[in-house]
C-alpha cells in the first residue's frame, strides 16, 4: 500500500480544517452532505456523459493504483534478462522454454514466448514497441477520464453554491437563518476546488508516473528479449539495459 498517497490526502484536508479552526470558523460548517453529492456525483456524471462505459470502468479500476501501485522492478528485471541472456548464449534460445514464466510479467512472458517460438526478432521488436505505446495511450485515456472529473468539480461546486444561495434567499425574513444559509452555500465551492486540486489532480499526476514507468518497463523487456533473440553478448546487452534504470 502506498501510504504516501494516503498521508498526503490527510495532510491536505487537515490543512483546510486547521486553517478554518484558526480563523475562528466552525468545523461543522465544512461538513455538508448535499454539497458533497453535487460535487462528487455531479462531476462523475458529467465525466460519464463524455466517455464510454468501458473507459469509465477501466479508469475507476486504475484509480486503485494510487493506493496499491503496480511494482515495476527495473533492476530485478534487468538481472533476470541478463541471466536468460547467459543461458541462451550457452545453449540456445530454445533452452529458455521453461524459464519464460520466471519473467513474472504478462507482457514480457508473451514477448519471450514469441521469441522462443521463432518469431523474427526485428518484426517482434517493432510489433511489441507499438503495442507498448498503445498500452500507454490507453492508460493515458483512462487517466484523462479521471482528470475530467476534476475539471468539472469546480464548476459543479459553483452550481452548488448558487443552489444554496437560492435556498438561503428564501429566508430573507430571518437574518440569522439567511447568514447561516449563505455560509453553508459557499461550502460547495470549497468542495469543488478541494476535490479537484487536493484529490483528483494529484492522484492523476501519480497515475501518469506509473503509466510512464510501465512503458519503460515494457520497453526494457522488449529490448532485452530482442537482444537475446539475436544472440547479443550478455555483457553488452546488460550495459544497454542499464540506461533504463
Amino acid at each position: 500500500m502506498d501510504f504516501l498517497t494516503l498521508g498526503g490526502l490527510i495532510v491536505a484536508f487537515a490543512s483546510v480544517f486547521l486553517a478554518n479552526w484558526l480563523g475562528g470558523g466552525e468545523v461543522v460548517l465544512l461538513l455538508n452532505l448535499p454539497s458533497a453529492i453535487i460535487v462528487v456525483v455531479g462531476s462523475l456524471g458529467a465525466a460519464l456523459a463524455q466517455s464510454s462505459l468501458h473507459e469509465a470502468i477501466a479508469a475507476l479500476r486504475m484509480l486503485s493504483w494510487s493506493l496499491f501501485p503496480p511494482v515495476f522492478d527495473l533492476s530485478g528485471n534487468r538481472r533476470t534478462l541478463n541471466q536468460l541472456a547467459h543461458k541462451a548464449r550457452r545453449f540456445s534460445i530454445i533452452a529458455l522454454e521453461n524459464d519464460v514464466q520466471s519473467l513474472n510479467n504478462e507482457f514480457a512472458v508473451r514477448a519471450m514466448q514469441m521469441a522462443v517460438d521463432g518469431a523474427d526478432p526485428e518484426l517482434l521488436s517493432d510489433r511489441l514497441h507499438d503495442e507498448a505505446e498503445r498500452i500507454r495511450d490507453r492508460r493515458g485515456s483512462y487517466i484523462s477520464f479521471l482528470e475530467s472529473i476534476g475539471g468539472y468539480a469546480p464548476t459543479l461546486g459553483i452550481m452548488g453554491s448558487v443552489l444554496g444561495l437560492i435556498q438561503a434567499m428564501a429566508n430573507l425574513d430571518s437574518p440569522e437563518a439567511l447568514g447561516h444559509g449563505i455560509a453553508v452555500a459557499f461550502v460547495s465551492t470549497l468542495y469543488g476546488q478541494g476535490f479537484a486540486n487536493l484529490v483528483i489532480f494529484p492522484i492523476c499526476r501519480k497515475l501518469y508516473r506509473y503509466a510512464d514507468l510501465e512503458l519503460l518497463n515494457n520497453q526494457m523487456f522488449i529490448d532485452g528479449i530482442h537482444g537475446i533473440a539475436i544472440g547479443k553478448h550478455p555483457q553488452r546487452l546488460d550495459l544497454e539495459l542499464s540506461g533504463y534504470e
